[in-house]
């Protein structure tokens, strides 16, 4: 069990009764907080190519508007997420990429799992960043800045979805 199964996944069944386009809002958000976590440029962290490859996430996830969904034809250049590769940060790199194509994944379908896959993802990004080892307890996570960070913003910003939907 991961600090995230704790704090957030015990959640999830709250969050797939949610509208979707506050889901919608909810994966760009932890999206973005995700990578404010990092505290650092992310050319500082990733590859150029992760780097581009997240850049472009962004932008075409914020040019998704309500009750609009992505095509097929959208979501394709992210599902290479799944297996993504990064020399610097490959663990976090390939969680985040992962995340990625989660959520590019409910804008196609709004598969609301698909959220909260995405949400898990890229708190195990931060997780590897961290770089607290193989295996970690729940309290060793807690008492980590970055793993700390990562749940309190999507706690917050969950508790921000609930609130409008």
């Amino acid at each position: 069990m991961t600090l995230w199964d704790a704090e957030i996944g015990r959640l999830s069944d709250d969050l797939l009764e949610s509208p979707a386009d506050s889901l919608r809002m909810l994966g760009l958000k932890a999206f973005e907080a995700t990578l404010d976590v990092f505290g650092r440029p992310l050319d500082d962290l990733f590859d150029k190519e992760t780097v581009a490859f997240l850049r472009h996430a962004l932008e075409e996830f914020r040019s998704v508007g309500d009750c609009v969904e992505f095509t097929a034809e959208q979501r394709e250049p992210f599902l290479e997420g799944y297996d993504w590769n990064d020399s610097k940060a490959p663990f976090a790199a390939a969680s985040l990429a992962q995340g990625v194509a989660q959520y590019a994944g409910f804008l196609v379908g709004r598969d609301e799992e698909e959220i909260v896959e995405a949400l898990s993802s890229f708190y195990e990004s931060v997780s590897a960043f961290a770089a607290l080892g193989r295996i970690v307890s729940v309290e060793e996570e807690r008492a980590n800045e970055f793993c700390r960070r990562a749940v309190d913003e999507q706690l917050a910003l969950i508790e921000e979805t609930r609130g409008v939907s």
